[in-house]
Parts: C-alpha cells; structure tokens; sequence
C-alpha cells in the first residue's frame, strides 16, 4: 500500500486554508499548512511534500516569489508540483504563475470537487515521474545528454542550467527528435492542461533552453506557424 501523500497548503485567509485542510484530509492526503511564505520555507527545509497549494497574495513574500525562490533552490523541493490558489482573475498573472514554475491555477471561489480533482491529477503526474525516476534513461543527441532520472542535461559534459519544466521540454522534444510539437501540445502534456493564450508561455520557457544550450541551440528549431522542433546536429 502506497503511503499517504502529503499537501502543504500557504493561504493567509485562515477560514479558506482551514477548510481546505479538512477537504484535503477527507481524501485521505496528509496536510501541513502556512499563512506566509516564510512559514513554509521553514516547512519544506525539514519535509518535502508531494504537492504545494500556494496563494499568489500572501503577507511578505507574495506566492509568486516563493514560487521563484522554491524552483531556483538546490533541494528536492525544488521538483515539487504547485497549485497556485488566488482572487487575482487577470491573464497576467497566469502567465507569470506558469512561466515561474507553477503546475496548475485557480481562481477564487472554486469548486471544491475541481480543485480536488486537480491536485489528484497533479499527484499522479508527480508519482509517475517519481516511479520512472529507478529507470536509467539517458538520452544523447551530439554534444548534449540528458539523464532523466536525475533531471540533469549536460553538453560536452558541463551542466545546462535548466528550471524543471524547462527540462521537461527538452526532453520531450529530444526524445521525439524530427517531430514538430505545437505549443498547445506541449502545454497540455508538460502542465498537464490546456491554456486559452499559450504562446508567451512556452516560447518564454523555449528561449530560456535556447540560452542555457549555447552552441547546441540551433537544434531547437522554430517551425513557423506550427512550434517547434528539435534538429539531431550533424
């Protein structure tokens, strides 16, 4: 039997975060909970959760930069998946959510049977990447490798300084060299979801790879009016 897994939720609305905790817990998850960022910066320094609930407006440090400072840190948080939960309704702040790391976003009020089902979603997602992580898989093209297990990239043997969903794309497009991928696919198979404006997102996400591959960049081909691509060098 699988162990529970467990949420850490950050909200500063006390009622919310009290009844989300309960519903959480009716689905059998474990629940540890924060009104700051830097309350749950303490948390994730001595537990690692399967999933994080994160408000983007919080006291201090807001959830966005939480967020940044989470996906930018050297410990196994930094993998985590986040659910951002917010009043905040604008295209805006999606985009910036997504680009920064988040997983998933909700907006206030929501439906507690949705929001169930998306953090049961990006639980499974999380635990089968976890399962896939005792394979040896690794991935050369040319001067580049990828190791999926250990979400590390390398060319001609020095670390590509990649975010995790940065990774994912690449590795993606590596692995399914030759096939053109379209930005509402990579959305969707990536974040696991659909989005009504996805181009900022993933070209944003496109650019910082291009960057960190340096002389391998010209691989990651733009196919005009479609995606994009990856070229296996000569």
């Amino acid at each position: 039997m699988r162990a529970k897994q467990t949420i850490l939720v950050i909200d500063d609305e006390l009622a919310l975060l009290k009844a989300v905790k309960e519903r959480l817990e009716l689905e059998s998850f474990n629940v540890l909970t924060a009104t700051t960022a830097e309350q749950a910066i303490s948390t994730i320094a001595r537990f690692t959760p399967d999933l994080m609930v994160v408000d983007l407006r919080l006291p201090g440090m807001s959830g966005l930069d939480f967020c940044r400072q989470v996906r930018a840190s050297e410990g196994p948080s930094r993998l985590v998946p986040i659910l951002f939960l917010t009043t905040d309704r604008t295209e805006l702040s999606k985009v910036l959510g997504f680009e920064l790391g988040g997983d998933d976003y909700m907006t206030k009020p929501f439906s507690p049977a949705e929001f169930v089902a998306r953090v049961k979603a990006l639980i499974r997602r999380s635990l089968f990447s976890d399962e896939r992580d005792g394979v040896e898989e690794i991935i050369i093209s040319g001067e580049l490798s990828i190791n999926y297990p250990r979400h590390e990239a390398s060319v001609s043997g020095s670390l590509v300084d990649l975010a995790p969903k940065e990774f994912e794309i690449l590795y993606l497009m590596v692995k399914k060299s030759g096939r053109v991928m379209t930005r509402q696919f990579l959305m969707e198979r990536i974040w696991g979801r659909s989005y009504e404006n996805t181009s900022r997102v993933v070209d944003t996400h496109v650019k910082n790879i291009r960057k960190a591959l340096g002389k391998m960049q010209d691989c990651l081909v733009t196919v005009e009016g479609l995606g994009y691509k990856w070229v296996e060098p000569d």
